[in-house]
């Protein structure tokens, strides 16, 4: 094959070729040649390794068809590789290889544990603008590669991930642990900017100069993977990570709990030890039954009461009024505590709950699923500007952080819910009225 390969890139090959390292980060800004590297690299492991299973993953198929595929016909055609075709699976080689193209979509009701992963077999892969993509798929993918052909071909099993910066899992799993000089095989990182691409055309770096939103130029220009400057953050990144590892003060234990319904979100439920909060219960769907059962268990099993319950009853009024008597009803407009600070009890809460994030005062204790799900929620912490005619304290709706994430903030709404016994003199009110 011909020589066009960049330095970043030859680095990401002696990774992708050595007996240690079995998941290479590759990215950082746009422009990089992260498509052209995972397009190249299996290229040449399908031409050279027979009767191999390849995978290309991205969040969606439609994706991956108008992008990757593009790509991967400009490096066929540089190289004179023609013995190959493209059908509805993805790629075949005329000795037998194959590269499947997978859907990583994350489906939270039908496939919340990518459960359509488990038969398959490859020997190694690349998840592609690894941003878009769910933990769970990336975690799933690891159990699935190094099971076809590398017994026989003695071949370390090996998945590329690029990506461009994004505050997720890649940067818990990679970019944190590499800054501080803690990431070791089998992971490994290689940043790569569009500085390092000599092959890159010079209007694309002028296109990327010339955004103007800073945020997104620092990611895309310069591969800035703290490229935070939301004013209206209520939260920093730092004080999030910070909550999976802090040792909170343990005291009073209390529940709060998003309900829903079949059709509904979530239904996720916290155990707390003072500022120690346990996700004790996470389903994607429940029947009123199941809640009722569900709820009634995890208080009795820690022996907490009725009234240091507090549960999300909007929609679900009558629901708890018939099987959930005694529990506090937490309805997002109310009234504040502090009503002439906040705009309603939510707002409220939530300023609580930045609070005691940002002093290092909160300890959750979760899987490492749950975890991605709620650094990314707990990001949702944002002010608002909408209430200007009482100039009130609010955050933005439940409705923008849908958009922003594409699902229900569950956890960070029960996590929200849990401050309400916080707040001064709430805890006390013994028939609060929130609506």
């Amino acid at each position: 094959m011909k020589n066009n390969v960049n330095i970043k890139q030859r680095t990401a090959y002696n990774y992708l070729r050595d007996d240690k390292h079995k998941f290479i980060l590759y990215g950082g800004a746009a422009g990089g040649g992260k498509s052209w590297l995972g397009c190249e690299w299996l290229m040449q492991c399908g031409y050279h390794l027979p009767n191999t299973r390849w995978f290309i993953g991205r969040n969606n198929l439609k994706d991956s068809r108008n992008s990757v595929l593009v790509t991967w016909s400009k490096v066929a055609k540089l190289h004179n590789f023609i013995k190959y075709k493209v059908d509805n699976d993805g790629i075949k080689f005329a000795n037998g290889s194959e590269i499947l193209l997978i859907d990583l979509t994350y489906y939270p009701y039908k496939d919340p544990m990518y459960e359509r992963f488990g038969s398959l077999e490859f020997t190694g892969g690349w998840i592609e603008e690894a941003g878009e993509v769910n933990f769970k798929a990336f975690d799933v993918l690891k159990s699935r590669i190094g099971r076809h052909m590398n017994k026989e071909l003695k071949l370390i099993p090996k998945m590329l991930i690029t990506c461009n910066p994004k505050k997720n899992w890649l940067y818990t799993t990679f970019y944190q642990p590499y800054v501080r000089k803690q990431l070791n095989a089998p992971y490994a990182y290689i940043p790569a900017l569009v500085t390092d691409n000599p092959f890159l055309d010079e209007d694309y770096r002028h296109e990327l100069a010339e955004i103007k939103e800073k945020s997104i130029r620092e990611r895309l220009l310069f591969g800035n993977w703290d490229y935070d400057d939301n004013p209206n953050a209520l939260v920093t990144f730092d004080a999030i990570l910070d909550c999976f590892t802090n040792t909170a003060k343990t005291g009073t234990k209390r529940i709060s709990a998003d309900l829903a319904m079949k059709g509904r979100d979530k239904f996720v439920a916290g155990l707390w030890n003072g500022l120690c909060v346990n996700i004790a219960i996470d389903k994607p769907q429940a029947t009123g039954k199941e809640i009722e059962k569900d709820l009634a268990m995890l208080m009795r099993n820690h022996q907490v009461g009725r009234s240091q319950t507090v549960a999300d009853s909007d929609g679900l009024g009558a629901y708890l009024e018939s099987y959930l008597t005694g529990i506090r009803e937490f309805h997002n407009g109310a009234r504040a505590v502090n009503s002439d600070v906040y705009a309603n009890i939510k707002s409220e809460c939530a300023y609580k709950l930045a609070e005691v994030i940002n002093n290092r005062q909160l300890q959750i204790i979760c899987s490492e699923y749950q975890k991605q799900f709620v650094i990314e929620e707990l990001g949702l912490l944002q002010a608002d500007n909408i209430d200007r005619d009482t100039r009130k304290k609010c955050i933005i709706s439940k409705e923008e952080m849908k958009e922003k994430t594409g699902r229900s903030p569950d956890y960070l709404d029960m996590l929200i819910m849990g401050m309400f016994f916080e707040l001064p003199q709430a805890g006390l009110i013994k028939d609060y009225t929130f609506l």
